[in-house]
């Protein structure tokens, strides 16, 4: 078993981040802090930031009301603005920040302020710059909105709003544009506003004293209005209001589509409390025609189907967000967050060849679900090939309601498999319990599931319709485990029948002790118990107490013949469903039971414990089998694998382990989580595991061991066709494409026996030709590769030889200065250079040994006596290490040991022979002093 490959996000720049699209499933890094503004003056909670187009500039907005403009640059706050004296006395405690935007001009500071009582204030930075105070007062408020404002935008497209009154010379960088301005809020309306620059005309002042004018009050000066010319009720509260670009709205390809939506148009996104992303158009008029005409009513254009909207009931969508991750797309992406924490991925685009436009949902990333108590895989109930890549699991969380995921594999970009993924997206919520969920199981057909919670009920819903069917209330405390029958069968059974027993039923265990059966009255019952509105009641057909402490676990056998309980009381049970008479009991654990399951095939019986063991029983003698050992800390959870032939387990400790059954070994241990791990379970077809944990991760294992076994044997079959053709080039002598073969395949072995094969074909010349030929035509990566091979082989005496050959062949062709320059290369050298001087010792200390056994070779020569043809005979035939040389009368053999030239005859009348060690420089006759200089030598 192997975890699914897992986008991360990493810190990369800015042009790699575009260049690399990335979908983004978890965070492995976390983030560094890069800079610190010290304290920001703010006397409450800092609420809203906001950055300016150019990046030098941003604001700050606290629930205090103040908001503060930064200079990213050098650190400092340049202003701060405070709500005006009106608005505190008219409103006070109500004029907390709820939205800051600037206006998206590079060229001006423009910023807009909404608060919680209702007004926006305007401020432009850049009027009155050399006066802190007159620049922190608003060019103008707006109270128009009953309610916190939540959202602004400016709109500044040619052809809306454009004033002409406005003269040439009036329009610097600082204009206000004459567009149009859109505003939401929690009143559920959303406001449009005319933008209107004129030149005062005030009367001039007395003159006085000129001053220098900064670059912001040059100009004459103007007087900008909003005037609201447009109210839209969208009947719910405006969470986020996005103003769409054309460049990420549909484009229209026909006429007809150009009817509907055309390139002039303002479009805004909306979506609020309702959970539902809505659409909004508006078409520019005449600029001529009036204040009202310069732009038309907002139209719904689009709204996300019931089917995919995310739904009041579930807390709506809380922000909304363009998103411009893939340039394959040519619609726009827009981000929705929800109430949950999720966050879902919608492109508007055109249906096909029809002027209608729709949503469609790419793909969802599951937020912060809390502490995962348990979990459950629906089976599929279409055809078992769509089941394999598409699962529905239910998971209670530390909450009332329990969640339904489905597991799709996803495309990043269309057309593009390479960036296919796994990703979680939510599929519904099961709300109607009034505790914490503790339990699910779900129905072998994939119609019901079945929750316990600490409310002390246990309730029945229907998957397709998302609704509870039957409530079993009997219970004194609250119920740990639920299970349902397991024959598919059954459940299309009902009528006294069912009541009897034979049908399908719901087992309960409860902290109270006790064990309950609930027979279920049939599919067509519990269909018909959906259309209605009331919840309909289970009666319990039998009851037991069952142990004599908390029941942690209860699960019913593959053929509804048995079961089985576990409990803090240290025992398993198991008992007959038909009259809940005791079958047996299983007694060994040393700690509390928290897992019993029943093998698929077998007459088995797998139990978990919080003594750290896992045991593996028979149900016909009750006897342990097998005993698991490994977990640091408690085991938690079981399930069988690979038809009965393996388990897995996970613990206390974090840890998923895979046991073999059959040598009782371990054979893979996973660490994927941070805390216990509470919740297992294994697809039907046994193609996928999920686990989740105290830790909130809900990680999801796909079976890769066919895929490991036939990547192997395609391993082996390329490996063999590899080794074959590097024969036949060695065998041919073609080296060079042998080396690059050897190299592709990263075998030094064979990177060495290539390089022998050279090395020998350059021994007869006594040179390194071909050696050098090769080296020299050697790229920086292959460089670099063979010389960590040389490395490696420097370290043993065995292939030394020819690793300092191939070193020699590369820095006598490559410059030292071009080697010096690549990366990594001075640090390989480094590594061969020790070992190197020891070798060079070793064969220098060997060299000076051979000249001792070319002595004693040529001194045995004087054994012979007169009788020398035998030994005449063999010096022919043999060879010295080093050939000797005769000068003056002396025999030298080797470079340092030097013999004195005499007979035979005249040895045996010397009683002091001479032997001398080294070149002696003296003359002849001098003997002593010949001796002393090589005796210092």
């Amino acid at each position: 078993i192997d975890a699914e490959d897992k986008p991360v996000i990493k810190s990369t720049d800015e042009k790699e981040d575009r260049a690399n699209h990335q979908s983004v499933t978890s965070i492995s890094d976390p983030a560094k802090i890069t800079f610190t503004f010290g304290k920001s003056g703010h006397r409450l909670p800092v609420t809203h930031v906001a950055f300016h187009p150019s990046g030098v500039f941003f604001a700050t907005g606290s629930v205090d009301g103040l908001v503060k403009i930064w200079d990213v640059r050098s650190g400092y706050a340049t202003h701060a603005l405070h709500p005006t004296s009106s608005e505190v006395s008219g409103n006070r405690g109500r004029y907390a920040v709820t939205c800051v935007e600037w206006r998206q001009s590079a060229s001006s500071l423009i910023l807009a302020i909404g608060r919680e009582d209702g007004s926006i204030s305007i401020h432009d930075l850049l009027l009155n710059a050399h006066d802190t105070k007159k620049a922190s007062m608003p060019l103008t408020v707006l109270r128009d909105h009953m309610s916190a404002v939540t959202c602004v935008a400016w709109s500044t497209e040619a052809g809306v709003g454009f004033n002409p009154t406005v003269s040439d010379a009036a329009r610097g960088s600082r204009r206000h544009g004459g567009g149009v301005f859109f505003s939401s809020g929690r009143d559920s309306v959303v406001n449009t506003w005319l933008i209107s620059e004129e030149e005062s005309r005030e009367p001039e002042p007395p003159k006085k004293k000129k001053k220098k004018t900064s670059k912001g009050d040059r100009g004459s000066p103007l007087s900008i209005s909003y005037r609201r010319i447009r109210t839209l009720p969208v009947y719910e509260q405006v969470e986020s209001m996005l103003l769409l670009p054309r460049r990420f709205r549909p484009t229209p390809d026909t006429k007809a589509q150009n009817k509907v939506l055309d390139r002039k148009d303002v479009v805004l996104a909306t979506c609020g409390t309702k959970g539902v992303v809505r659409l909004w158009k508006a078409t520019p008029g005449d600029k001529d025609s009036g204040a009202q005409q310069i732009l038309s009513d907002l139209t719904p254009l689009l709204s996300e189907t019931e089917g995919d909207a995310f739904g009041e009931e579930n807390g709506g969508y809380t922000s909304l967000h363009l998103a411009n991750v893939s340039t394959t797309h040519k619609s726009p992406l827009l981000v929705a967050v929800d109430a949950e924490h999720n966050m879902t991925f919608l492109h508007a685009q055109w249906e096909s060849a029809d002027a209608k436009l729709e949503f469609t949902k790419s793909r969802t990333i599951v937020g912060h679900n809390g502490e995962i108590l348990d979990l459950s895989v629906i089976p599929s109930v279409g055809p078992s090939e769509q089941e394999k890549d598409h699962h529905t699991i239910a998971i209670a969380t530390n909450s009332s309601q329990v969640r339904l995921f489905g597991l799709e594999h996803t495309k990043e970009d269309e057309g593009d498999d390479s960036k296919a993924h796994t990703a979680l997206s939510p599929r519904g919520l099961l709300d109607g319990h009034t505790a914490i969920v503790l339990s699910i199981d779900t129905s072998p057909c994939g119609r019901f599931v079945a929750t316990g919670s600490k409310d002390r009920t246990m309730r029945l819903w229907e998957v397709a319709k998302q609704k509870c069917v039957a409530v079993a209330t009997g219970h004194t405390e609250a119920l740990g485990s639920v299970a349902l029958s397991r024959k598919v069968g059954c459940y299309d059974v009902g009528g006294k029948v069912a009541e009897s027993g034979a049908g399908a039923f719901v087992v309960t265990a409860s902290k109270d002790r006790t064990l309950k059966i609930w027979p279920l009255p049939g599919s067509a019952v519990l269909s018909q118990w959906s259309e209605g509105k009331g919840d309909n009641s289970l009666r319990a057909r039998l009851s037991a107490r069952a142990h004599e402490k908390d029941i942690n676990i209860v699960t019913v056998a593959p053929n509804d013949a048995l079961v089985a309980t576990g409990s803090q009381d240290k025992q398993v049970k198991l008992w007959r469903p038909a009259d809940l008479a005791l079958h047996g009991s299983l007694k060994g654990h040393k700690r509390g039971v928290w897992d019993v399951q029943f093998a698929p095939h077998d007459r088995l019986v797998a139990t978990a414990s919080g003594d750290r063991t896992i045991k593996l029983w028979s149900m016909s003698d009750c006897k342990c089998l097998r005993t698991f050992q490994g977990h640091m800390q408690g085991v938690l959870r079981v399930r069988f694998l690979n038809g009965g032939l393996q388990l897995i387990s996970s613990g206390s400790d974090g840890l998923l382990k895979l046991w073999t059954i059959k040598n009782n070994e371990c054979e893979s241990t996973i660490d994927a989580h941070d805390d216990k791990v509470w919740a297992l379970d294994i697809s039907p077809c046994g193609g996928a595991l999920f686990s989740g944990g105290a830790d909130s991760k809900i990680a999801v294992w796909r079976d890769t061991t066919k895929e490991r076994e036939d990547a192997a044997r395609d391993a082996e079959e390329q490996n063999i066709l590899m080794e074959q053709r590097l024969s036949n080039h060695l065998r041919h002598k073609q080296y060079e494409q042998a080396l690059e073969l050897a190299l592709e395949l990263e075998k030094p072995n064979q990177v060495l026996k290539v390089l022998t094969e050279i090395v020998e074909k350059d021994a007869k010349r006594n040179e390194i030709v071909t050696l050098r030929k090769h080296a020299a035509s050697w790229s920086v990566d292959v460089l670099k590769q063979i010389l960590r091979y040389c490395r490696e082989w420097n370290t043993r005496a065995r292939n030394s030889h020819i690793a300092m050959l191939v070193v020699k062949a590369v820095v006598t062709t490559v410059p030292a200065v071009k080697l010096a320059s690549y990366e990594g290369l001075p640090e390989i050298m480094a590594g061969i250079l020790p070992y190197a001087e020891r070798h060079f010792e070793r064969l220098d200390k060997m060299v000076g040994n051979s000249y001792l056994l070319d002595y004693t070779l040529f001194s045995m020569g004087s054994l012979h006596g007169s009788n020398t043809d035998s030994y005449n005979e063999w010096l022919e035939k043999s060879k010295y290490l080093l050939p000797p040389s005769e000068a003056e009368g002396r025999i030298q053999v080797g470079g340092s040991l030097i013999v004195h030239g005499k007979t035979t005859e005249e040895t045996d009348e010397s009683e002091d022979e001479v032997l001398t060690i080294g070149t002696a420089e003296s003359d002849d006759g001098d003997d002593e002093s010949s001796s002393g200089s090589s005796s210092e030598e």
